[in-house]
């Protein structure tokens, strides 16, 4: 069998393989380029209790629940709204192709390395301590927060301020006890503004960054309005 493919800037090369399969009928982006590129349009899900979507007439995508159609053994099968297996749609294609022993069921994380350390004072500081004989290692529970200094000095050689303050980056290592080296790179604001929010749930909490008890009750919320990006780390 012979499958087009076309080339759309809208698909991410970061996710998944870089190549998707594209629903026209029932996905909004896939529909405007199948309109505007004169690709013929296909429904595969017909919502109960309306009338048989036509491809040529459908003027926006279909993306509700209701059953397959124009899907050979499947027509007839249930399909919700629901991803993964809460699906009936899903589990039955997925079943399909696991007894044929051509496809199987896979999970595929967004997850992507991100660098977290920046050279600079502004920030949170990363709580690591460096030892030559124990390696890298946690600042224990009991001494954290690590705070910043506040007699630092801005010299001109794009190195960060902490790491040139002449005594702040001196501690001991948590395991050996003998002298070490505290981490001077600071965190991403971004790693902050994550979770900065949660705070507001018990801003006096000092047992951890927020009570446990308190997100249970409070979250998720239906909507948060926030300065997220700009987010102080201190």
């Amino acid at each position: 069998m012979q499958i087009p493919i076309w080339i759309a800037d809208y698909v991410l090369m970061t996710y998944g393989t870089g190549a998707i399969m594209a629903v026209p009928a029932h996905d909004e982006r896939d529909f405007a380029f199948a309109r505007k590129f004169g690709l013929k349009i296909i429904p595969v899900i017909q919502p109960d209790g309306l009338p048989d979507l036509d491809g040529d007439s459908m003027e926006v995508a279909y993306v509700g629940g209701g059953h397959m159609i124009n899907s050979a053994q499947f027509n007839g099968t249930v399909v919700n709204e629901e991803k993964g297996r809460k699906n009936p749609g899903i589990t039955a294609v997925i079943g399909w192709l696991a007894g044929q022993r051509i496809g199987k069921e896979a999970v595929t994380y967004k997850l992507r390395d991100w660098l977290i350390s920046r050279q600079r004072y502004w920030g949170a500081p990363i709580p690591m301590i460096w030892c030559k004989k124990d390696g890298w290692n946690p600042v224990p529970d009991e001494q954290l927060p690590v705070l910043l200094p506040d007699d630092v000095e801005w010299k001109p050689t794009g190195e960060s301020p902490l790491k040139l303050h002449p005594t702040w980056k001196q501690a001991k290592c948590p395991v050996c006890g003998e002298d070490a080296v505290r981490e001077t790179d600071t965190m991403d604001t971004f790693m902050c503004s994550s979770w900065y929010h949660l705070r507001y749930l018990s801003p006096k909490y000092d047992q951890g960054p927020f009570d446990p008890a308190e997100y249970d009750y409070w979250m998720p919320v239906d909507t948060y309005t926030g300065g997220i990006e700009h987010a102080p780390c201190t």
